[in-house]
């Protein structure tokens, strides 16, 4: 595999998935807040039982509630330094983007993975076209 050149992303499209990746922090840091406000009661309600695993649960929360704290911090600073440049589009492109957009992980794929996949692709057309005919 060392003959394949990778393509690296241009500064662009990382900034905009260190945006996207932000965001989506924020919102599972939001849900567990959520969470944590509204249903984590009856949760911990249901430990008591056993003193033991009431303390635990309590500890657990305490930790993942503080590290929370800084993960939202961290996605609200990669919000905001990453933020997308709002651009129009020219009257001459078309506004829905191209296939290396969509997919990335697809130029990704090494070259002889690529040819051999065209080559059966082509293998199978033949067989239709010969029973077809």
């Amino acid at each position: 595999m060392g003959g394949e050149s990778q393509t690296v992303p241009s500064v662009r499209k990382k900034s905009a998935m260190l945006f996207r990746r932000g965001r989506t922090m924020l919102v599972v840091v939001g849900v567990f807040w959520l969470w944590l406000l509204l249903g984590s009661a009856n949760f911990i309600a249901g430990l008591f039982d056993s003193p033991f695993y009431a303390m635990l649960a309590l500890y657990g929360l305490a930790v993942v509630t503080l590290i929370s704290l800084g993960v939202a911090g961290t996605a609200t600073y990669y919000v905001v330094v990453n933020k997308p440049a709002r651009t129009e589009p020219s009257a001459g492109s078309s506004a829905r983007p191209g296939l290396s957009e969509l997919a990335p992980v697809i130029r990704l794929v090494p070259r002889r993975v690529a040819d051999h996949s065209a080559a059966l692709a082509d293998k199978a057309a033949a067989k239709w076209r010969d029973l077809a005919s």
